[in-house]
């Protein structure tokens, strides 16, 4: 870090609902650290629409969007401080106006090892002034990747994923706890106490669950009748111009077509967080909710191929923790005839709780005190 002083300002980059579920618990720990630290934060919220776990959630947001003010343009070589912090999962547009701050990223997943975002991820480690990491295993994996790369020194912190904190409870948790857990969230979302609820959630890219099938899984689900609930996850990523504007079309339109069938119900754009907690069972692909899956012990379902990792290492996980399938039959018939998860299933939720798991809990805390540390040294 440079000995350069910094403005009491922060700025929250909520990219998507994914963001701010990571943002939220960070923001309350600075409080307890810093009571008037609510004084110095903003959030720019480029998305056009945001799902809240709750309406403390939803007030936090609102509050913190009135209170941000774009930073005016300036080269920041000549500045005497920095004019702000600028907390961000993703390394924010050119066109927001926020590339001038002291840069600190914080994870949005818990997973890495992606080979469609490989390259994205080493972008952000790039971009970061301080970098706070999934685990220390995060940290062998960007060397190795980045080692053709040194022009900046990045400051690497092993914090684990905030986003994650949210889940502690629930991991920690008897049966019992966890049953209550799921009925609690069951009630906000208006879903039958009595509804197994199937979570599909699909990444952005061409080996995403919704560019590969559209609604059809959730058409084949449908006629298992009228006791489950399908809890639909989106990347935010489908509706910009990370993919054709008639791929989201054709998508959006699909997905809207199944909401208006009485036969299902069906939520689209709720926080993943929440989903998570609340699903039976979890339908995914190569997106790192599926590791979270994990970290919560839920019965997994996978769409993937080996050539979508960059090691055999990650594809051996997401594949030893699940059932794979190839399309929507497939699934519907592992539905109704059952299938046997892998033998090793439970040893391979302990690789991915020491892998992508660590330091759920006090994740948040660790970032705050980050934050804090910054603005004031």
């Amino acid at each position: 870090m440079k000995n350069t002083p910094i403005k009491k300002r922060i700025i929250f980059y909520a990219f998507s609902s994914q963001s701010w579920d990571s943002y939220v618990p960070i923001i309350a720990a600075i409080l307890e650290q810093k009571q008037d630290a609510i004084e110095w934060m903003g959030v720019c919220a480029p998305c056009d629409n945001y799902d809240f776990i709750n309406n403390r959630s939803k007030d936090l947001f609102e509050l913190l969007k009135k209170q941000f003010n774009k930073p005016a343009e300036s080269n920041i070589e000549n500045q005497a401080y920095y004019k702000y912090i600028l907390v961000t999962t993703h390394v924010p547009e050119e066109r927001h106006g926020l590339n001038n701050g002291f840069y600190i990223h914080v994870p949005h997943g818990s997973a890495f090892g992606n080979n469609l975002t490989a390259n994205y991820l080493l972008s952000c480690y790039q971009a970061s002034d301080i970098y706070c990491g999934i685990s220390p295993k995060e940290e062998e994996y960007i060397i190795q990747s980045n080692k053709n790369n040194q022009e900046k020194v990045i400051k690497f912190i092993a914090t684990g994923c905030p986003k994650n904190d949210s889940f502690a409870e629930y991991i920690s948790g008897s049966e019992q706890d966890r049953f209550q857990i799921k009925l609690k969230i069951k009630e906000e979302m208006n879903i039958d106490k009595d509804s197994a609820v199937i979570f599909i959630a699909s990444h952005w890219t061409s080996r995403g669950i919704l560019r590969r099938f559209g609604a059809s899984l959730i058409q084949a689900l449908s006629t298992l009748g009228d006791k489950i609930q399908i809890i639909q996850g989106a990347h935010p990523n489908l509706w910009n111009n990370h993919v054709s504007p008639q791929t989201s079309t054709w998508i959006y339109n699909s997905l809207c077509k199944e909401c208006n069938e009485d036969s299902i119900q069906l939520s689209l754009g709720v926080s993943d967080a929440k989903a998570l907690l609340v699903s039976d069972i979890v339908i995914g692909d190569i997106s790192s909710i599926v590791i979270e899956a994990a970290l919560l012990e839920k019965p997994i379902l996978l769409n993937i191929d080996r050539d979508s990792f960059q090691s055999d290492q990650i594809y051996d996980i997401y594949k030893g923790m699940s059932i794979q399938f190839e399309g929507a039959d497939d699934l519907l018939q592992t539905f109704i005839n059952g299938a046997e998860f892998p033998k090793d299933r439970e040893k391979t939720f302990a690789i991915v709780k020491n892998m992508f798991g660590y330091n759920i809990g006090n994740a948040s805390k660790q970032i705050a005190a980050i934050i804090i540390n910054s603005i004031t040294n």
